[in-house]
């Protein structure tokens, strides 16, 4: 899991300076849930374009291969802006 979260972040970092009209944001409560929330949204009304949530106590693969890939498909530019 700890791969994947590091994966994310320099993926968040990656989006923010390649794309000029969206950015990444990443939200954490540390609560019993341990929830992560990781969001699209778009610089110029801060409105979301895309929004996904993963507990961390569940560590699904599936679900962080998922936002994996959403981030990799938005700094790619086929969903870009």
């Amino acid at each position: 899991m700890e791969e994947k979260l590091l994966k994310v972040f320099k993926l968040a970092d990656k989006l923010n300076n390649k794309q000029s009209k969206i950015y990444a944001e990443i939200n954490y409560t540390a609560n019993d849930k341990q929830k992560l929330e990781i969001s699209i949204r778009r610089k110029k009304d801060f409105s979301y374009v895309e929004k996904c949530e993963i507990c961390i106590r569940d560590n699904s693969e599936e679900k962080w291969d998922n936002i994996v890939t959403l981030f990799e498909t938005f700094i790619g530019g086929v969903k870009n802006e």
